[in-house]
């Protein structure tokens, strides 16, 4: 059994303690509390051992006090909630240098705290990674084509069903809509998290992220204001993916349709390249010039190409077997045309496994998230294998 959760509550005013104390008391969580009246700075001055999560009240010295948790090393720093000026982009900026997962808004109510909190507590519940983990990235063969739909979607079934520490990377800088798709609106991502590359570990990375309710973390780019790809450089999208991969099991990154240093920096990780496209002459010739791309010049092996043919029609005059011709690639992943689920979808940010559990689109979806390393459908297959078969004559349960 799982013990309580270790959390410190720390102010200089006892008023704010007390608050915070009720909130967590009343649902059933026994936190210590610091009152920092003694002239350190340091709001973990005297503290140990460390707690396994912090909920820091920022005084008028959020500065000294931010500054002094973020000079710990990385790995001696407990998990941090902040609570203060939210909207201020330096307090921001320093809260995220010092790890915090969270960064509350000073007129705190028990739905702000008490959510973040449960996130500490299902992370903290799921089995820690080794840094092997896998990359898994999504391109459209053609604009439209439909990457960003199916990797949002097979991060979230990653998440939701297969039970896997999941981040998903919206490297498009222009015109990303990942967050979206999921319904979620970050207000810190890509660009803040490189700014911040020098100090940035998995723990930090953790208040760079969107985090959608199955538990998959989603970082974009977070403004409305397009970021210049040349703002961006192989090496530090490189260490991005090191720091995500030391924090999750699978990374899947959606990337623009281009082909730059960047681009080649990431595919060059993957373990899987899922390349989107549709069955018509244009699609499936820009899909031809990007797999020649992808074998020659970053050197893609044929076994790490995983093709989807997305909104599938079996009447469509580019049949199937000539795209497979056409590539030289192995047999692709079907997913089959249903524009009225996948609007409704987009239009809610709601993900198809919580939308449309059992439609065939999802099916299709929950099979490429397996064939890219996940277990949901392997795992409803053997449900549907055991049914079936405690109704055979001579079998039992």
């Amino acid at each position: 059994m799982t013990h309580p959760l270790n959390i410190l509550l720390v102010s200089r005013r006892k008023e704010v303690l007390d608050h915070l104390e009720q909130i967590l008391h009343a649902a059933d969580l026994a936190p210590a509390r610091q009152l920092n009246d003694n002239g350190h700075v340091n709001p973990l001055h005297g503290v140990d051992p460390l707690p396994e999560l912090v909920v820091l009240h920022l005084s008028r010295l959020w500065r000294e006090e931010l500054e002094a948790i973020a000079a710990l090393p990385a790995g001696h720093r407990p998990a941090l909630i902040v609570i203060g000026p939210a909207a201020d982009m330096n307090v921001m900026r320093l809260a995220m240098q010092a790890g915090a997962r969270d960064l509350l808004p000073d007129a705190l109510v028990k739905s702000d705290l008490l959510p973040a909190i449960q996130r500490m507590q299902e992370e903290r519940r799921r089995p820690t990674t080794t840094g092997a983990g896998r990359i898994s990235v999504f391109m459209n063969a053609k604009g439209g084509c439909g990457a960003t739909m199916l990797a949002c979607n097979v991060a979230h079934v990653l998440a939701a069903r297969s039970k896997q520490r999941t981040a998903l990377l919206d490297l498009d800088l222009q015109f990303g809509a990942a967050p979206l798709y999921l319904d979620l609106y970050p207000k810190r991502g890509i660009e803040q998290a490189l700014d911040n590359l020098a100090g940035l570990d998995e723990l930090a990375l953790e208040g760079y992220f969107a985090k959608h309710a199955s538990g998959l973390n989603v970082l974009s780019h977070a403004t409305d204001e397009p970021l210049a790809a040349s703002n961006i450089s192989p090496a530090a999208v490189n260490q991005l993916l090191n720091v995500a991969l030391r924090g999750h099991e699978h990374v899947v990154v959606d990337t623009p349709r281009s082909v730059g240093a960047v681009t080649t920096a990431v595919m060059q990780r993957a373990h899987q390249i899922v390349l989107v496209l549709q069955q018509s002459v244009t699609a499936v010739r820009d899909a031809t010039r990007l797999v020649q791309w992808l074998r020659s010049e970053v050197g893609v092996a044929k076994d790490q190409l995983c093709v989807v043919i997305n909104r599938f029609e079996k009447s469509a005059t580019v049949a199937v077997d000539d795209i497979q011709k056409a590539l030289s690639c192995g047999k692709p992943a079907l997913v089959p045309n249903d524009f009225g689920t996948v609007s409704e979808c987009i239009n809610s940010g709601t993900a198809l496994l919580d939308y449309a559990g059992n439609a065939s689109i999802t099916r299709a979806v929950m099979a490429l998230e397996t064939r890219l390393g996940g277990t949901s459908a392997q795992a409803r297959s053997s449900v549907i294998a055991r049914t079936f078969s405690s109704l055979l004559p001579g079998r039992t349960r």
